[in-house]
């Protein structure tokens, strides 16, 4: 007996209403609201169900990555609304370029994935990425304007049996993330090396980590002299990493994972410290200098890193000599020329290491408040075999006088390269000739030798470039 006197076909209705409206829900809870493409939830169980599905004959797969890099600049100029639709532009075109069975989804703002279910090989996958990255880096049209992005490919191909979406998703990932360190045609595909890199990255950050709570990291310190002397006149600091289970780790390694993990400013404030604490055991007469990457500076960290090290060591700050490379000054140069006067007006030397390897030196040189600079090495072993090298070498070196500058050349392996330096009046040397780097424990010793070196060159006993070759011994 129906007490509530509802008519039982209004309760179908109801029935049927509350259906469609669980439906709405579900469906809407699978798909992005901006593109109306697979979210990535649902994108990840569907590519799961289709690898399931097609397991039992084994045919090959294909998940395909794209990264779209420039949305910041346009949301940045235009408006988030003009990234918006640049996002849905892009994604109609993504999924007018698919097919039946093809399942196109939206990973995150700047990110889209398409899988493929069955593919013949991978000429046809790279095909396939190369023809929809020509649609998707065509330019879109915005009121007056085309707005045009760069887009990168990363493809995985399924190995035989694989049915795990995230292992497929993951190896498009790294093979997009590829794309983007190394330039070129604009797509990867995934390889086993590029697993093993990214767990080698993981282990190493892993283990810095470590470091800095259990002092696993040294520095090391190489001579550098006068140029017409071949006195000591400091040394540089250097970053050495040994872990107990990775071992010896290079910078060219350990570097570049900390300034992706955001530990690079955690490494310079420690540097810093011990090169301060370091150099203040030395005579007071020689100076040291320290790398400081561009993060330090965009963090708003150096000033208060430079003066917690200058004053838990006592070392004069004009002892310390800050290196910095070109790439501090992309960005807000107006605050990061502040926070250099700053440090120059502390007392320290301000320094533009690698100078001419970037692609504005000069301009930066007059722009910052530099006191020296150092020529990359690449310009002094080139001056080996290309003669004209040492025109450009001397033209830096009047340029660096007419600044008022001091100059650093670094790479010195020869006599020849110590006595042509000494030609150009060159301030102060450095390289393997004068001095490898070496452990604190060495540095006594060093010293010692050099200040007796730099008497018998002064007295006449030894030619000065014996002075330089003592380093190579």
């Amino acid at each position: 007996m129906n007490t509530d006197n509802t008519d039982p076909s209004e309760l179908e209705v109801l029935r049927k209403q509350k259906a469609r409206l669980e439906e709405d829900i579900a469906r809407l809870l699978t798909i992005d609201m901006l593109t109306g493409l697979q979210n990535r939830t649902a994108f990840i169980n569907k590519v799961d169900a289709a690898l399931r599905d097609t397991q039992q004959g084994n045919p090959q797969s294909a998940l395909i990555e794209f990264g779209i890099a420039g949305l910041p600049r346009i949301t940045g100029s235009l408006g988030r609304h003009v990234g918006d639709y640049l996002i849905a532009a892009l994604s109609a075109r993504l999924l007018a370029s698919s097919e039946p069975g093809f399942i196109c989804c939206r990973l995150d703002y700047r990110s889209f994935a398409i899988f493929i279910p069955a593919i013949q090989d991978a000429l046809a996958a790279l095909t396939l990425a190369k023809r929809i990255l020509a649609k998707l880096t065509e330019p879109v049209d915005w009121v007056d304007r085309g707005l045009t992005v760069e887009v990168t490919a990363g493809v995985a191909l399924s190995s035989p049996g694989e049915n795990n979406a995230e292992v497929l998703m993951q190896n498009a990932g790294l093979a997009y993330k590829s794309t983007t360190n190394r330039g070129g045609p604009g797509y990867a595909f995934f390889n086993p090396a590029l697993a093993l890199a990214s767990r080698r990255r993981s282990d190493v950050h892993t283990a810095l980590q470590e470091a800095l709570e259990h002092n696993y990291l040294s520095l090391h310190f190489q001579p550098f002299f006068k140029g017409d002397t071949g006195e000591l006149a400091g040394f540089e600091a250097l970053l050495r990493f040994k872990h107990p289970k990775l071992g010896v780790v290079t910078p060219n390694e350990f570097i570049p994972v900390a300034e992706s993990t955001g530990l690079i400013s955690r490494l310079g404030s420690w540097a810093l410290v011990e090169a301060c604490q370091t150099a203040a055991t030395w005579p007071a007469h020689l100076v040291v200098s320290v790398n400081v990457s561009p993060e330090q500076f965009h963090d708003g960290s150096i000033l208060i890193d430079v003066h917690n090290a200058l004053e838990l060591s006592s070392l004069p700050a004009y002892r310390l000599e800050i290196e910095v490379t070109e790439s501090t000054m992309i960005g807000d140069m107006e605050v990061v020329s502040s926070q250099l006067s700053s440090l120059r007006e502390l007392g320290c030397t301000i320094a533009m290491d690698d100078f001419g390897t970037g692609y504005s030196s000069l301009s930066n040189l007059w722009k910052f408040p530099f006191s020296k600079l150092k020529i990359d090495r690449s310009f002094i072993q080139a001056a080996d075999e290309q003669p004209r090298m040492r025109g450009m070498i001397s033209a830096i070196m009047d340029l660096s006088r007419t600044l008022g500058l001091r100059v650093t050349a670094e790479g010195i392996e020869t006599v020849e390269h110590a006595e042509m330096l000494k030609a150009m009046n060159c301030d102060f040397i450095q390289g393997y000739l004068c001095g490898k780097p070496a452990p604190v424990e060495d540095l006594a010793a060093i010293i010692m030798t050099r200040f007796a070196a730099s008497l018998k060159a002064k007295n006449h006993e030894a030619p000065e470039a014996q002075v330089f070759q003592m380093g190579a011994e």
